[in-house]
């Protein structure tokens, strides 16, 4: 196998589980650095998917005494786009809203939880936290 197939490969064979408990003990500890005024009592136990529309994945995470954590049931709400697009949003290349309208970021469900969800989005500086990410896949993040 071409050794830059590999990466694709593994996204489309690994179960949502790992990933989904990995993005929730990320969020953990860096949630007081991001998000230091933000108490989360309005997504205590709602779930949130997230589905990567290039790769036909998703997750989904909740927030539960405090933390978040892999979601398990029926999702409250949706959020669709391409890994390439959250990328887009995590590096504030281009906003929510925007995305949205173009149809690059299509929002399902519960309407106010998705909307606060998006407003939370818009109003966080996630590159701190991409500086941590090794540099062979910094290189692969759009500009």
């Amino acid at each position: 196998m071409c050794m830059k197939r590999l990466p694709q490969f593994v996204l489309f064979k690994l179960p949502e589980a790992p990933v989904a408990i990995a993005l929730a003990s990320s969020l953990n500890l860096v949630k007081n650095k991001l998000w230091p005024e933000e108490d989360f009592a309005w997504l205590a136990g709602r779930n949130i998917r997230l589905e990567v529309l290039d790769i036909g994945r998703g997750l989904t995470l909740s927030f539960q005494n405090g933390r978040f954590k892999r979601g398990t049931g029926t999702a409250d709400v949706t959020f669709s786009a391409s890994l390439a697009d959250y990328l887009v949003l995590a590096r504030r290349l281009e906003d929510p809203d925007t995305l949205f309208f173009q149809r690059r970021l299509s929002i399902e469900g519960d309407t106010e939880l998705g909307l606060t969800l998006k407003n939370l989005m818009d109003a966080t500086d996630f590159e701190p936290l991409l500086a941590w990410l090794p540099s062979k896949l910094r290189a692969h993040l759009p500009v």
